[in-house]
């Protein structure tokens, strides 16, 4: 089990872009702005919606990441004091180490990118960080905090890999900028995906009774402050570009409905379900209509 741990990240030094890599430009320009209302709005026309619409939800992603960095952070110094086998050796420290780190690249590199596309220093000016940090700070085994916080990650994850596979279909040489990044995180994010189906298949297992209920608390929690963070974030992006980002914005309308067909299969039953697993068929026929492709995180 260790062994295949320790294989997810055997690469992570060359599979791997940090944001300083990437050849940033000063402005948008206008052919990609119309590739951007193409992408949320699968029309042109739309490009100051669409631009509004990706910064709201590149920024509320960095806050999210930023979390996940920070609350894995606090676990990996509590695995040292639990007596299971798993924490034997480097490999799960490795593991958090690597995920920690990348999480807070992606954070710093989508907020570059929300300030690229909106022109203006845009923040949340109330992201109840502490309030969501604070819901790991109990006596819980890291054991139940890692796989609450994962099963949490594991629904963002999965959106903006259905997104980065219909960039990949729209842009497959990469010639735009977005493409590019959602590239580079997506490098680091497939790793991080086979780590979250790692703790699907081997860590909630094994929890008792009384530690899955209590994964499933912290995951509720968690998953409403986050909601109400998003609010948050979706007031301050109306009141500061004034604009209607959501009407006949298919991105949008995709996201919403993925994300609540994710949330269960996470909250839902005894097991937390892996989405290429778990999707009803209605949500396949959505995916493959968005990003054209058969699946979310397998091939094709």
């Amino acid at each position: 089990m260790r062994s295949e741990l320790h294989d997810i990240n055997r690469q992570a030094h060359l599979r791997t872009m940090h944001p300083s890599g990437l050849d940033w430009p000063e402005q948008v320009p206008a052919d990609e702005l119309d590739f951007l209302s193409r992408v949320a709005f699968d029309a042109p026309g739309h490009s100051a919606e669409a631009v509004v619409y990706l910064a709201k939800e590149l920024a509320q992603l960095a806050e999210i990441e930023r979390h996940v960095s920070t609350v894995m952070t606090h676990v990996m110094a509590e695995v040292q004091a639990d007596p299971r086998p798993l924490g034997d050796g480097f490999e799960l420290q490795h593991a958090l180490s690597c995920f920690a780190a990348e999480e807070l690249q992606h954070a710093s590199m989508f907020y570059r990118h929300v300030r690229l596309l909106s022109g203006r220093d845009f923040k949340c000016p109330d992201n109840r960080f502490r309030e969501r940090v604070a819901v790991y700070h109990g006596d819980d085994s890291p054991y139940v905090k890692l796989s609450a916080l994962c099963c949490s990650a594991y629904i963002g994850e999965s959106i903006i890999t259905v997104f980065e596979r219909r960039l990949r279909a729209l842009d497959p040489k990469r010639t735009f900028f977005f493409t590019q990044v959602l590239h580079a995180h997506g490098l680091d994010e497939a790793r991080h995906v086979k780590f979250d189906h790692f703790l699907f298949d081997h860590v909630v297992p094994a929890l008792s009774r009384q530690e899955r209920r209590r994964m499933r608390e912290i995951l509720e929690r968690t998953e409403a402050l986050n909601t109400e963070m998003a609010r948050r974030v979706e007031a301050h992006a109306r009141a500061t570009f004034g604009l209607d980002y959501t009407a006949q914005n298919l991105g949008h309308e995709t996201q919403l409905r993925l994300s609540r067909a994710f949330r269960g299969l996470m909250l839902d039953g005894e097991i937390v379900r892996k989405v290429d697993d778990g999707m009803s068929e209605a949500d396949r026929r959505l995916v493959r209509e968005f990003c054209h492709a058969e699946t979310i995180h397998g091939p094709g």
